[in-house]
């Protein structure tokens, strides 16, 4: 999650912008652009750290199967759900696209560089993916490992 949410920051920000808001020359210098945007990545992986647990653990507490076993279930169902994402026409509905992308990135980001200018810079494949993880794993981790397609349906809703 950082590494890619510093990868998106790369790619969102022209020369110039990065520069100033991402280098830090020394450590009595660090730009306030940086510090916060740090301050984000860490909220977004403390909360996925959160939801992740609290779905395996409602599933440890239904099934009883082993946290280490529901893991991997839990990463095999975020996965292949992405990649149905992926294929599906949902990325070209420009609300649902629009919604997900402003839950998903960071919003000290895009207070710097608004949606329309970051679908213009960032590679619409990188941006694609990070639609389609950021829906399977926030789906799966609010409905758990028996999730069908209707409650996928019923959860996209709220995007609509």
């Amino acid at each position: 999650t950082s590494s890619s949410l510093e990868v998106l920051a790369a790619l969102a920000l022209d020369d110039d912008e990065f520069a100033r808001h991402m280098c830090v020359a020394d450590d009595n210098n660090v730009p306030e652009f940086y510090s916060t945007y740090v301050q984000g990545v860490l909220a977004v992986i403390k909360l996925n750290a959160q939801l992740e647990f609290e779905c395996l653990w409602r599933e440890h507490t239904r099934t009883k199967v082993a946290l280490s076993v529901l893991s991997d279930q839990l990463s095999l169902k975020i996965v292949s759900l992405s990649a149905s994402i992926a294929s599906s026409a949902l990325w070209s509905r420009a609300k649902v696209r629009t919604s997900v992308l402003e839950k998903a990135i960071p919003p000290v980001l895009l207070k710097l560089v608004s949606l329309d200018t970051l679908l213009e810079r960032v590679p619409t494949a990188y941006l694609q993916a990070l639609f389609s993880s950021f829906l399977a794993s926030r789906f799966v981790y609010e409905h758990g490992l028996d999730s069908g397609e209707f409650g996928f349906f019923e959860y996209i809703q709220q995007y609509v």
